[in-house]
């Protein structure tokens, strides 16, 4: 019993040792960052490899896994924590006022279009979405119908407020109407070729 209370202690030593080498070469590759750190960080994964292996010896490998995992992190945290330092913060200039949208001179044409992107190409573009998400995807009927039906408000939604706030209704237009072809093409494709 006390032969193998010291084989665990004396592997979980070797690990720790290890890991902590292994811990502090990878640091030293971090701070380095030339062709001389590939050597540093090779052999520091491998030390880190060595101290988990150290440490499934004496212990069986799940536990031993867990318990160099558990060491390695905090290794690392500790090694981390030290070499913080700690600056002064400087302080940013403030914001005299809040951040506005980008100021463009509307007229009723361009707010038609907004409004015809936002509501008519967002809303068909998410059914498109769900009903891809309803046919395509390997779950059971009744969930993915669910799940499809919760999407298309959700998709509309998020396609509503990013065709508003977008200041290029070209790109806004180029997006959608990908969305909404891929999304009708998942969902209808493989039948009109079947």
């Amino acid at each position: 019993m006390g032969f193998m209370l010291s084989m665990t202690f004396l592997g979980t030593f070797c690990g720790v040792v290890l890991l902590a080498l292994g811990v502090l070469a990878l640091r030293q590759c971090w701070l380095r960052r030339p062709a001389a750190g590939l050597f540093l960080a090779a052999g520091g994964w491998l030390l880190v490899l060595a101290g988990l292996y150290a440490f499934t010896r004496p212990w069986n490998g799940v536990l031993g896994t867990a318990y160099g995992l558990l060491a390695f992190s905090i290794i690392a945290y500790v090694v981390v924590a030290v070499g913080i330092e700690i600056r002064s913060a400087r302080r940013p200039a403030p914001i005299s006022r809040a951040l506005e949208p980008e100021d463009r001179r509307t007229n009723w044409l361009r707010g038609t279009a907004k409004a015809f992107l936002a509501i008519v190409l967002a809303g068909f573009t998410s059914i498109g979405l769900g009903l891809a998400f309803a046919i395509a995807m390997p779950f059971a009927t009744h969930e993915r119908i669910v799940v499809g039906g919760l999407l298309v408000p959700i998709l509309w939604g998020a396609g509503m407020a990013w065709t508003l706030c977008d200041a290029k209704l070209v790109r806004a237009t180029i997006v959608l109407l990908s969305a909404s072809a891929f999304g009708y093409g998942v969902a209808f494709l493989p039948k009109v070729l079947g």
